[in-house]
């Protein structure tokens, strides 16, 4: 009679269920409190969104606005406007990236440092 599962699929499934639980165990802190900006991946500005009011900048043709405790890319000059795709950034560990124009935005909070994927 042959067998329904090899000793390597029982392998395989065990480190499955165990990448799971280790990403439901590491998984993004709560809110955000600090966005990063950065340009050609050297941090142009440190924003504080608990503190700040509203505002906008712009770096490198991207439109980075800041409103009511979120932080997102209204508006790019690249063709793709994915970073504009990424929506409102709130949580820690949250990024959008303009990569034709060099931007980046990412969120940190009280997590910071905390993986939210573990590879091994």
């Amino acid at each position: 009679m042959k067998k329904l599962f090899t000793r390597a699929d029982l392998i395989i499934a065990a480190v499955a269920l165990l990448s799971g639980l280790a990403l439901l165990c590491f998984k993004p802190s709560g809110e955000g409190e600090t966005a990063i900006i950065r340009v050609d991946g050297k941090e142009y500005k440190r924003i504080d969104l608990q503190s700040t009011e509203n505002f906008e900048i712009t770096v490198n043709g991207v439109v980075i606005a800041c409103e009511n405790k979120e932080i997102y890319v209204k508006s790019s000059t690249c063709p793709d406007k994915i970073c504009v795709g990424a929506g409102h950034l709130t949580k820690s560990g949250q990024s959008a990236v303009c990569v034709p124009n060099r931007v980046s935005v990412e969120i940190s909070g009280k997590g910071e440092g905390t993986p939210w994927a573990v590879t091994g």
